[in-house]
């Protein structure tokens, strides 16, 4: 990659990774953020729905997202982050469009469960894979790459709240979770780039060698006087006699 496009394109390319790790944050959450000040005034209108339900409705949002983040958190290294991210980002998407298919607070506790389950997956995929890719070619600060994810974070609450309730008053509620499940469902494709991202050929030869399996042993001088035969002098004058 040095000799054909230059020294600065690997650091060109982590950069671009680490704004679609931003991206999968921001959009993910702006599913969410998006459904907070819609969806009640959407029960409303629809459901006739009592007060006490106009926030009960979120609960199994919250609860799944506790119980994602804590199950993602390891087995992400497992099955691999990028995937587990791709699969929370297609299931964000399907949720969210299931939502407005819920005729009373019943039909949506699935939608509802599967949204914050699968922003679980995503946020706990994510975080990792921002300091891995500063692992990868920078030193290890990773001030810069998680204020990167905190904004993409504060970004998706605040465009989500800000356009979700003029365009829901504009096209209707059922059409502003189609399009944000849409999109969700179109980046998610974008999270495979985070595969194999490039590293600087050092640390390259350093993850190859930890995945070596050949053990190499060193031998040193003291362990070859030691493991060297004993000879005994008065043996060496009786054969010299001889």
């Amino acid at each position: 990659m040095y000799e054909f496009v230059g020294k600065t394109a690997p650091f060109l390319i982590l950069s671009v990774l680490a704004l679609l790790d931003g991206g999968a944050i921001c959009f993910a959450n702006m599913g969410i953020a998006m459904l907070e000040p819609a969806l009640p005034i959407w029960m409303m209108e629809t459901m006739c729905s009592p007060k006490w339900q106009l926030g009960v409705a979120f609960v199994p949002a919250s609860v799944s997202y506790l119980i994602g983040t804590n199950i993602f958190g390891v087995l992400a290294h497992k099955m691999g982050r990028w995937l587990c991210s791709l699969l929370g980002m297609i299931i964000v998407g399907i949720s969210i469009v299931c939502v407005p298919l819920a005729k009373n607070i019943y039909g949506l506790i699935v939608p509802n469960f599967g949204v914050g389950f699968a922003i679980g997956m995503v946020d706990s995929s994510m975080m990792p894979i921002m300091g891995y890719l500063v692992d990868l070619r920078h030193v290890s600060v990773y001030g810069s790459v998680y204020a990167i994810a905190d904004v993409a974070f504060c970004m998706g609450f605040a465009l989500g709240p800000s356009t979700g309730g003029a365009i829901a008053k504009t096209i209707g509620f059922p059409w502003l979770m189609i399009i944000i499940g849409i999109i969700d469902i179109l980046y998610a494709p974008l999270c495979f780039f985070l595969r194999s991202p490039p590293a600087k050929e050092e640390k390259m030869a350093i993850l190859m060698n930890q995945n070596c399996t050949v053990k190499t042993k060193m031998y040193t001088t003291q362990d070859h006087f030691q493991n060297a035969p004993v000879v005994d002098n008065n043996e060496e004058e009786s054969e010299s006699d001889e």
